[in-house]
């Protein structure tokens, strides 16, 4: 797989770029991760930022002369097809990160479904048993990966480093998607009632992602099926239910549909504010983002978050420094994130603990290609406490590292 990643990222290499109108930026950098931690086919941070830099390149070179009604059209077609992919690597990540092997079919069956399969029943009951929070992670993970994506899409679009036209109907794709999951849910009839495959070795791994979830924090001693649907559920967790169909209303919360929550545009300072919801492990969490943009070289996004379990606030935050130049050829990302979380992440409990998380990324200029293009070589470290960190498949304390490259096209 990694010999696969590393021959479309040189095939790319043979693109070039143009100068969009009005652009301060030279250059459009696409950033690829090669090898991540934990050493596995793919972590969901790295397939998402490797998915959305190839879509990127996409747009930007082999679209990039077409009609934008044309292109949107394009986009359109490709994201039904495509955001299946990103959303089951999502919860195949997960079992990969826990060593169990699984297989990812991210297209429609015959039933309307997407499955990761080929994990057994007591593979699951004995994850459910030993790690509730993992077991709870795999059914939200696919929704957790397509919110994740879109907050690396309103940084694209807000810092300014790609174009509106390129990746608003997969960001508008994206925030539908989090919105139907959860919003859509609360509504039984247009959601199939799934029956469990005769060989468990064909079922997908947890079902419907939103029912599944619920049961599973509220009743996690039950009596093991997979496939949840709306009428298994009890009054208390279809109260949940609502509260987060509701709560998913959020997501429409940002400045890519609404100009009026960019509160400053001007040339040398740019604010913007955003909003979003997602489950967690132990039960779910708001953003408020901040973007800032100062003389195009200083990229700051801001957040607050805050996580709840079945009845308990616990608030979070973090600061990131996005792309900083030191040189022409040195530049860096910062990100610190810090958290109250519930004590081992349970659902009913309202103590907390507290964690955090320290992630560094940095570029040089490896390699200078011809028409002005280059190639940044990419060494990333994280160091994190126990605790959940959104599109960080671990959960544990974890130090890790990963290698990438970044591609910096002359735009013309």
């Amino acid at each position: 797989m990694n010999i696969l990643k590393i021959l479309l990222i040189f095939v790319w290499l043979l693109c070039y770029t143009y100068l969009f109108a009005n652009d301060t930026i030279s250059t459009n950098s696409y950033s690829f991760i090669l090898m991540d931690s934990p050493k596995a086919l793919n972590t969901m941070r790295g397939f998402n930022q490797n998915y959305l830099s190839t879509y990127r390149i996409i747009n930007n070179e082999l679209l990039r002369d077409m009609k934008p009604k044309s292109r949107m059209l394009v986009n359109a077609l490709a994201d039904f097809i495509l955001i299946p992919l990103t959303h089951e690597e999502g919860h195949h990540s997960i079992l990969t990160s826990l060593s169990m092997g699984s297989i990812s079919q991210p297209f429609f069956n015959s039933k309307g479904a997407a499955y990761v399969k080929g994990v057994s029943d007591f593979d699951l009951i004995n994850l459910r048993a030993k790690s509730l929070p993992n077991y709870i992670r795999l059914h939200t993970a696919g929704i957790e990966s397509d919110y994740m994506i879109t907050n690396r899409i309103e940084e694209e679009l807000l810092f300014l480093t790609d174009k509106k036209i390129n990746l608003f109907t997969e960001y508008y794709f994206r925030r539908l998607s989090v919105l139907a999951y959860y919003s859509l849910s609360l509504i039984p009839g247009i959601n199939p009632k799934l029956k469990e495959e005769n060989n468990e070795l064909e079922r997908d791994i947890v079902g419907h992602d939103v029912y599944g979830a619920i049961k599973n924090l509220y009743r996690p001693n039950e009596h093991f099926y997979r496939y949840t649907n709306y009428d298994d559920l009890t009054n208390e967790e279809l109260r949940f239910l609502k509260r987060v169909g509701y709560r998913a209303l959020i997501n429409v919360a940002s400045p890519i549909f609404f100009k009026k929550l960019i509160l400053i545009n001007k040339a040398d300072t740019k604010l913007s504010l955003s909003a979003g919801y997602t489950m967690s492990p132990f039960g779910d969490f708001i953003d408020e983002n901040v973007y800032l943009l100062l003389k195009n070289k200083y990229k700051i996004h801001a957040y607050l978050r805050q996580f709840e379990n079945k009845q308990t606030w616990f608030p979070a935050g973090g600061l990131s420094l996005i792309d900083y130049k030191f040189t022409s050829k040195f530049s860096t990302d910062v990100s610190t994130h810090v958290w109250s979380q519930p004590e081992n992440m349970d659902f009913n409990t309202s103590k907390s603990v507290f964690g955090g998380a320290l992630d560094m990324l940095f570029k040089y200029k490896l390699l200078n290609l011809s028409a002005g293009n280059s190639i940044s070589l990419d060494l990333g470290v994280i160091y994190k406490t126990k605790g959940f960190l959104p599109e960080e498949v671990q959960m544990k304390e974890h130090f890790g590292v990963r290698l990438g490259c970044t591609l910096n096209l002359l735009k013309r």
